[in-house]
């Protein structure tokens, strides 16, 4: 992937990770390194989704011009401008009196903490057969912690999102493609529950596997 778009997808990242942090909790120092230390992998992966889906369309096709060669376009014209991106934290740091002695330069310095990182790391033969190793290892374990853990029953899962979609359709700032999202995901809780709930026949129990 081009740089630019890495760059700009990072600076994005970022500004999700902070808000994320900030709506997660209280106004308190103590508060956020709570939830920072408790946000899991899934909850980047869905920050990273989301700073993805804000990436300017101009600053994709920029790239993809570089390399078919059509025009000399740099890849971060087009791009989110980095300063408003500083600007949009500083003041949601204000806003929630957590600035301190955080100054604009502090969050420059940030956003563009690991601007030389290539984003990957040079292995060799050794260190690549042992990652391997350790990565078969961490996914045992993973299983075995998944096998352990008892999925939220149908029931509950639709009930809350039957809450979240009437507490979201009286908000103005939610998009109708949201509700609708929503909605698809609530109609297919239902069908789970619905499944759930249907006694089984005995013939069930007799056929083939």
């Amino acid at each position: 992937m081009d740089q630019g778009v890495i760059e700009n997808l990072k600076r994005l990242y970022r500004k999700q990770l902070l808000r994320h942090l900030l709506l997660s909790g209280d106004k308190s120092v103590q508060s956020i390194i709570d939830v920072y230390s408790k946000t899991t992998l899934k909850d980047c992966c869905y920050m990273i989704a989301e700073s993805w889906s804000s990436v300017r369309q101009s600053t994709l096709r920029s790239s993809w011009n570089n390399i078919l060669a059509r025009r000399e376009l740099s890849a971060t014209s087009g791009a989110s401008d980095p300063g408003e991106v500083v600007e949009e934290v500083l003041f949601n740091l204000n806003t929630l009196s957590l600035s301190g002695e955080c100054q604009k330069a502090d969050i420059e310095a940030w956003l563009a903490c690991d601007s030389g990182n290539p984003g990957f790391q040079m292995l060799d033969d050794d260190e690549i057969a042992e990652s391997v190793l350790n990565l078969e290892d961490e996914m045992d374990e993973d299983f075995g912690i998944q096998e352990a853990q008892v999925a939220c029953p149908h029931e509950r899962a639709f009930r809350c999102l039957e809450v979240a979609l009437e507490r979201l359709e009286w908000q103005e700032e939610c998009h109708p493609v949201k509700l609708l999202n929503l909605k698809s995901i609530l109609d297919l809780a239902a069908k789970k529950r619905t499944a759930s709930l249907k006694q089984t026949t005995i013939t069930e129990f007799f056929k083939e596997k």
